[in-house]
Parts: structure tokens; sequence; C-alpha cells
């Protein structure tokens, strides 16, 4: 696990998978690791809590940095257009071809983030980079991939690269800049869901913009209540200023018909009276079911 240690030397290995099965998972809940990703959520959840995605944040240049290597990612689509599908209906095999790309390129990118001293870090970062776009073999993305990439912010963190002054930049710039990222790959290649279960799952691609979003209207004072993201042109004023109404808008201009049958969860979530609720709500979800099922799933993840 990466380390801001500085009284030691730290020796950084590639990240190896711990969690083998289901009776792995109670080591990874009483891990270090787990409280410090589930501490970092929770302290970029309070730093966005009634501030709206428009307000004026400041970036420092290692944030910055970041950004400006998820914008050169989203341009790379432009090298590599999808190929004529005929009547697949998921996965354009052209998406391989940017993931290989990314793959070429990762070690370099995540070099550009580190200081001098902390190079070797990349050996654990880079895995989890590549993991955040989705699986090139599959042509999938799921809220596994997302999580991915919260661990590689994770690791910044720990690094000393990104520090407590950049909460409010790492949730409402780099991670909305990522979301602009996945979703472009998400219609340029279309992207199969990864593990979904269909209306049973709060969304197919994500969640953490449910929870971030759901912070950012607490305590508004505009009269935004959870039903309000039922009715699409309340949805369209306000998902410029906030990340759950603008996932919930992704949803709406990508599925058709009646919401309640396409996203029942977030149909049923609606009616939960406060926002508050809602947050308190999403991270139960989120620490009951993702975050035991995904790492699960997906990591490579050290749990000690």
């Amino acid at each position: 696990m990466c380390s801001n240690s500085s009284d030691r030397k730290t020796l950084y290995v590639t990240p190896q998978r711990e969690i083998k099965s289901i009776f792995d998972i109670n080591k990874w809940y009483h891990s270090k690791a787990y409280a410090g990703y589930m501490g970092m959520i929770h302290e970029l959840n309070d730093s966005v809590k009634g501030v709206f995605t428009t307000e004026d944040i400041p970036i420092s240049p290692n944030v910055m940095q970041a950004i400006d290597i998820l914008d050169v990612l989203q341009k790379w689509t432009l090298e590599y257009p999808p190929e004529d599908m005929e009547d697949q209906r998921f996965g354009n095999k052209s998406y391989r071809k940017w993931h290989e790309h990314l793959t070429q390129e990762a070690d370099d990118l995540i070099y550009s983030l580190l200081p001098v001293e902390k190079k070797g870090a990349a050996i654990e970062l880079v895995p989890y980079f590549l993991d955040s776009f989705g699986n090139a073999t599959r042509i999938d993305y799921g809220s596994g991939h997302e999580a991915s990439f919260l661990v590689l912010m994770f690791c910044l963190r720990e690094l000393g690269v990104f520090v407590e002054d950049d909460n409010r930049a790492l949730v409402l710039r780099l991670f909305l800049k990522y979301l602009r990222v996945v979703r472009c790959l998400q219609v340029t290649y279309r992207m199969e869901p990864a593990g979904s279960r269909g209306v049973y799952s709060l969304d197919d691609f994500q969640f953490i913009p449910f929870l971030w979003g759901s912070a950012q209207l607490i305590g508004n004072k505009k009269r935004i209540v959870p039903e309000s993201y039922l009715k699409p042109e309340v949805v369209e004023l306000h998902a410029p200023k906030n990340l759950f109404f603008d996932a919930i808008q992704y949803i709406n201009e990508t599925k058709s018909g009646p919401f309640h049958e396409h996203s029942n969860q977030l149909w049923n979530i609606s009616a939960v009276q406060t926002w508050e609720k809602v947050n308190s709500g999403m991270f139960k979800m989120y620490e009951a079911e993702v975050s035991c099922e995904l790492f699960l799933a997906m990591f490579s993840f050290m749990p000690t």
C-alpha cells in the first residue's frame, strides 16, 4: 500500500490479489486499507455538503495535472473512431485500440503526477489507473472500475500528491472530469455494463455521483427535494450544478421507457424525505453491497 511516510524508505510492490473468496471479506473489512479508503469517501463527501458544482473552487497544480491527463484520454477517442457494428448492440472493438494506447502510455502518465522521490510508487498506481476505464477483453465498464479510480485517488492522497485542501476540487473537478471521460467511452464504444443487476442496481455504470451528489444537496435553499429528480425539466435545470442530477440526466439521455422501469432503485429512493437520509442510505448501500462485492470481484488490493 502506498505510504507518505518520510522516516523510512518505502518499498513499492505490484498489487496482488488478496481477497480471493467470500471468506476473505472479513480480513478486508478489518484492514487499514479499508478504513483509509472509506475514510476518504466520507471526507470527500463532507467536503461538498451544500456546495454546488458551479461554485468557484480552487484547483491546485497537482489536481490540474490529473485533469489534463484525463482530457488527453478523452481526446484519444477521436484517434480511434468506432467501427461499423452492423446489428451488434454492445462492444465496439475500437475500444481495444484505445485501451492499448492507454496501456502503452500509462507509465509515463502516472510518472508525470509523482514527485521525483515518489516515482517508484508508479508500480502500484498503474494497475488501478488501467482498471479505471473498463475492461478491454469484455469491453465493459461498471462501478468496480469507478472504484479503481477512487483507489488511485486514495493512493495519490497517501503519497501527498493530493492534500486536504484539494478535497472539493477532487470531487467537483477531477472526479467530474473522470465521469465525462468514462461516459464518452461508454457511448462511443457502446460499452456493456459490467456486473449489472439490471433494474435492481442503482445504475448500470456508476455509484459515487449519487453519493456525493446527494451530499451537495443537503441543506439546499432552492427547495430541491429528492422527488424533484423525477421531473426531467428540473433535472435539466440542476444537472450543471449537482453530480446527482447530472447522473440522472445521463440516464435520461441514454435510456428509454418509464423511469420506474429502467431505474427502479432510484425511483424508490425518490420517496425518501430528505437529502440527509438519502446520503446516509447511500453510504449504507455502498458499504454493504458495493465495496464488498466490487473488491471481491475486481481488485488486487492489498488489505493489510
